[in-house]
């Protein structure tokens, strides 16, 4: 069987259309529209139901998709060890990431890994963790870099980098900014019931954050004014600082100024850093590589924040 052609139809199923299948593979719709039309000719039978909507598989386009992924799967890990045997491997390396975490950690870590091995490429695709999730179970992403307060599922394997706290910033023209510490000393802890009438902005709803976020206040009894929702912590961190409302971010956003007040909260809200990736993948030398210069940057944020609380080194090495 043609690795290409499982490739068309796997993704024409995964996106339940030849429209969007045919832009994630670069290639022109009426192209693959063709590919599959001399598929089914070949096989003699209908892999797809067609409609306006979108296309979906028969079942005999469920038995072709099942299999072609089994055999695309056998193909990569194929290829991944006989290149781990070369000197200098190549290759290329899809890694899902969170907005702004994600990259802010590539940018430390890559300088070594480029030195290590130049000729693995990175291709970057920043999304939910959700849309990761899906997309290293359909075979379209081989790693993800995902934050959680739970290990990931069985359906993964994955590898737990660091922990990482979230904490309360409020501007300092608010009352209950008087019980921050001064300067130097170690950071407090501040109820939630001394901002429970202030204005908030959150990580949109739905998000990792928020399901951590949400059920704190329940507990409280506190139902917060929430005036900003953003995709963006460094957005979260402007809005506060300058006085707009109080926020809850992770700590390695949080930085030290004079109109912020920062403190840590009773239920010491976390999340935990994972390296995520699927149970039939056979990791590279390189993806190992990767993974052992990821945990070496979660371990050295960690003893950042035991000593600092909040924020981040200018560079890690």
């Amino acid at each position: 069987m043609d690795l290409k052609m499982l490739e068309y139809i796997v993704a024409i199923a995964d996106h339940k259309s030849i429209t969007k299948a045919a832009n994630d593979l670069y290639i022109s719709q009426s192209g693959l529209n063709q590919q599959l039309i001399k598929e089914e000719k070949e096989l003699g039978i209908q892999l797809f139901h067609r409609s306006k909507k979108e296309i979906l598989p028969t079942q005999a386009g469920k038995i072709y998709i099942e299999n072609a992924r089994r055999i695309l799967k056998i193909a990569q890990n194929t290829y991944t060890q006989i290149h781990d045997l070369e000197h200098n491997p190549a290759g290329n390396i899809a890694l899902g990431l969170p907005f702004e975490h994600g990259v802010d950690m590539l940018i430390d870590i890559l300088p070594k890994f480029n030195q290590q091995y130049p000729h693995v490429t990175i291709t970057m695709m920043e999304q939910t963790v959700s849309e990761m999730k899906n997309k290293i179970t359909s075979d379209r992403l081989d790693m993800a870099f995902i934050m959680q307060n739970t290990p990931p599922d069985q359906t993964f394997d994955y590898i737990k980098l660091c922990s990482e706290k979230l904490v309360l910033g409020i501007p300092r023209r608010i009352t209950a900014a008087q019980y921050a510490p001064q300067h130097g000393k170690p950071m407090r802890t501040l109820p939630l019931e001394y901002v429970k009438d202030e204005n908030f902005a959150f990580m949109f709803a739905g998000s990792t954050m928020r399901q951590i976020i949400d059920p704190m206040f329940d507990k409280a009894g506190i139902h917060p004014n929430i005036h900003y929702e953003t995709l963006m912590n460094n957005a979260l961190f402007r809005l506060v600082n300058n006085g707009l409302c109080c926020t809850i971010i992770p700590q390695s956003y949080a930085q030290r100024t004079n109109s912020t007040a920062w403190f840590y909260l009773e239920d010491d809200p976390k999340w935990n850093w994972y390296f995520i990736y699927s149970k039939t993948r056979t990791l590279s030398v390189a993806d190992k590589y990767l993974i052992s210069l990821a945990i070496d940057y979660g371990h050295q944020m960690e003893i950042y924040w035991e000593q600092f609380g909040i924020g981040r080194p200018t560079i890690l090495n």
